[in-house]
């Protein structure tokens, strides 16, 4: 099994990755919870943060309206006339007065919730008027202010002490307990600069102020402060809290905004507002937990969420892993049966199924390839015996074709047989030369008519069907398609082929016929020649004699004794010219060839056959294997070639005997003659120039055979001059072509001139 989930491999299979791909999308929203979850906690932060500020500036917005009326009361106060008549007496008042001021007091009371109390100082009477009391200063002091921490001095100072208008923090008795209120106090007439007539004391309603932020949200669980401009605590809603100096240096350097510190050992989100109004700062001090309260809940839940996911997730990604991955299995299951076992490398499945579809598919096609081949044969051979007329007689031919999946339109057929060579001389490779030309020419032919091809014993012939339409012109189709594909082959792949066609016969019993048409046509090559197309009707042979007697034959057999060796092969190429007439029987033609191959053969001398190798020759083989004229000819030449070399040689070496006095009885008869040369002695005696002066020299001792003409002609001048012959007439009748020619070669040899040469003898 090449599947193999051992240890390190189930990471390679597709198992594995179907859940690493779903497992890798249900990461993509749990990312993007991640990240909404991250970006809600940001938001979350950034609103408590916002709604802090909010609060606190709800606080500052109320509070600041609250004093700013409270401001615009004492100003009422400080020109109502009462007051000022109050201010301005130095002596006991009217009880009456007294009276009408408290009521006055009490309305402004009763419409300014946010004002706990009025106090009116008189410093010319000492006395304090309030709403529901006209009391000494001292007993005032006394019900209202007295503290351990707060001394009746202080209270003096503070009533006495020019005020421009300030919150302080004061002791007020309220229901029996002693509470530090924030007031306002103003020396009255606000319009005098150092000696006041009174004091304006005006306690806030810090309940209404504590009622007013219980009303705000997470108030309650955390702290505001309200600190005026000299930074002491006016309103808290912790009374056991205090800022230490350290956390407030800390707040009063990041000045206004929200930020998160350690208040009281506690990590809190502090936010600070100034009044701009009354320069008042605001303080909310929460506990960070008290906001993430609410966002916890919402972590918890994304953290829940995320686990449900993930839960679930994990179970979807098994289902459709497992449910995707069945029939992967299945499949590999199925080409395991049939796969060959294990090569060592692990395959995931992917990979092996692919691997066994190529192999399935591979195997197809070789058996696809192995069916058509073998087709291929079985058309060979039934076209093989059609042509042959071996058929089966037990079984229709047109059953046969058609078992062999070849159809046949019509019952008109004709055979072609293909004679294939090389451009360039020997064919290398028959098959594939016989597997282009028939690809080719029935690409041509196919369209027009039917051709199916075959090699019968080492020759590509072709069964053409005809169409009963096209049984006029059907040889002038088959010409013009075969002229396009010579000139395509012989271009592209340097072959040529001469092709020969029956006539055309009828039904398929007749195809043998017209295969032995074809093959009789293809004889009359040797006769016709280089043909493109030979058809077996245009052969048309005659009665003709055997050309070559008896008596040519001793004509040819003399004219190679006699030496006369261009006449016997004029001789030879008219007897060939003869052979390949088209009228010529191709009989006839081969055995006359032959008979003059076997005269040339007969010239050869006895004792020169033996050193022949007739093995390698084969001079007669080679002309039976001809089959065209060209080829003939060529090998009745090499033949002649031969036996004109080995003729030549024997009569050479017959003549170079004795041919010292052959010469010198030869330049002695034409020493006259003005051509007498070396050359012209070599062709006498059919010797090369150079072999027969050499051949002189060795054999006479004389000097060579240029000096020896020079010196036999010398030597009959001499006679000549001293019978008294002119020199003119001497050199002429010596064999010089001028005068002057003899007057130098005589002087060379006799070291005088002819003319000094007569008179001295």
């Amino acid at each position: 099994m090449v599947l193999n989930w051992g240890r390190g491999n189930f990471t390679r299979s597709v198992a594995f990755r179907l859940i690493l791909s779903y497992a890798v999308i249900l990461c993509i929203p749990v990312i993007l919870s991640v990240i909404i979850y991250g970006q809600t906690r940001g938001i979350v932060k950034y609103e408590i943060e916002r709604a802090s500020s909010a609060m606190l500036q709800q606080v500052r917005y109320i509070v600041d309206g609250e004093l700013l009326q409270t401001e615009s009361l004492a100003a009422q106060l400080a020109i109502h006339s009462d007051v000022r008549r109050l201010l301005a007496s130095d002596a006991k008042v009217n009880a009456y007065n007294i009276y009408g001021m408290k009521q006055e007091l009490n309305k402004l009371l009763s419409v300014n919730d946010f004002i706990k109390e009025i106090y009116l100082y008189s410093k010319p009477l000492q006395s304090v008027l309030s709403s529901e009391t006209y009391l000494k200063e001292q007993s005032f002091y006394e019900i209202k202010h007295q503290t351990h921490n707060f001394a009746y001095e202080d209270w003096l100072e503070l009533i006495n002490r020019y005020q421009t208008g300030e919150y302080v923090l004061l002791p007020l008795e309220n229901q029996g307990k002693i509470i530090y209120t924030p007031s306002y106090i103003r020396s009255l007439p606000m319009q005098a600069t150092a000696d006041s007539a009174g004091t304006l004391i005006i306690p806030l309603n810090v309940e209404k102020i504590m009622t007013m932020l219980e009303n705000i949200d997470w108030v309650e669980q955390g702290q505001v402060f309200i600190m005026n401009s000299n930074d002491q605590i006016l309103i808290q809603n912790a009374e056991e809290s205090q800022i230490s100096p350290s956390s407030y240096q800390e707040w009063s350097d990041r000045g206004t905004g929200t930020f998160t510190g350690i208040f009281q050992g506690m990590e809190s989100m502090i936010t600070i507002e100034s009044s701009a109004t009354t320069g008042w700062k605001y303080i909310s001090v929460f506990p960070i937990e008290v906001f993430w309260e609410r966002a916890g809940v919402i972590q918890t839940m994304n953290v829940f969420g995320l686990l449900l996911c993930l839960a679930i997730g994990g179970t979807v990604i098994y289902y459709f892993a497992r449910k995707n991955y069945d029939p992967i299995k299945q499949l590999v299951s199925v080409f395991s049966r049939s796969s060959s076992q294990g090569t060592g490398a692990y395959l995931d499945e992917y990979s092996f199924i692919r691997r066994s579809v190529l192999e399935t598919i591979q195997e197809r096609d070789d058996m696809n390839n192995k069916n058509v081949q073998q087709l291929r044969v079985l058309q060979d051979y039934y076209l093989g015996r059609l042509l042959k007329g071996q058929g089966d007689r037990n079984v229709p031919l047109a059953e046969l074709a058609k078992a062999h999946k070849l159809s046949w339109r019509t019952d008109h057929f004709a055979v072609l047989l293909f004679y294939i060579e090389s451009v360039e001389g020997e064919l290398k490779d028959l098959a594939l030369s016989q597997f282009i030309v028939s690809n080719i020419v029935k690409d041509m032919v196919g369209d027009r008519l039917t051709i199916h091809f075959t090699d019968v014993d080492g020759m590509l012939a072709a069964v053409v069907n005809v169409d009963p339409d096209r049984t006029q012109q059907w040889k002038d189709d088959i010409e013009d398609n075969l002229a396009q594909a010579y000139e395509f082959i012989t271009v592209r792949y340097k072959l040529r082929f001469t092709t020969v066609g029956s006539e055309l016969q009828t039904g398929l019993d007749h195809v043998h016929l017209a295969f032995l048409q074809a093959l009789e046509a293809q004889e009359y090559r040797i006769v016709l020649g280089e043909s493109l197309l030979i058809w077996y009707g245009n052969i048309k042979p005659t009665e003709s004699s055997y050309f070559f007697t008896v008596n040519d034959q001793m004509i040819l057999i003399n004219f190679l004794k006699a030496d006369e060796f261009e006449k016997a092969k004029q001789m030879i190429d008219n007897v060939i010219q003869e052979a390949f007439q088209r009228d010529r029987s191709h009989e006839i033609a081969r055995c006359v060839l032959l008979d003059v191959a076997t005269t040339l053969i007969k010239m050869i001398p006895d004792q020169d056959q033996a050193g022949i190798a007739w093995d390698e020759w084969r001079p007669l083989k080679r002309l039976l294997s001809c089959s065209t004229k060209l080829e003939f000819q060529q090998e009745l030449f090499d033949i002649f070639d031969r036996v004109c070399t080995l003729l030549r040689s024997r009569q050479n070496g017959q003549m170079s005997v004795g041919i010292g006095e052959k010469v010198i009885e030869f330049v002695q008869e034409n020493y006259s003659d003005k051509n007498l040369s070396v050359s012209l002695i070599g062709d006498q005696f059919r010797l090369s120039p150079q072999y027969v002066s050499r051949l002189f020299r060795e054999q006479t001792g004389q000097v060579g055979l240029h000096d020896y003409i020079s010196q036999t002609r010398i030597e009959a001048a001499k006679a000549l001059l001293l019978e008294g012959t002119s020199i003119e007439e001497t050199s002429a009748r010596v064999g010089f072509a001028s005068s002057h020619a003899f007057i130098r070669v005589f002087k060379k040899y006799e070291g005088i001139t002819p003319g000094k040469y007569k008179t001295i003898q």
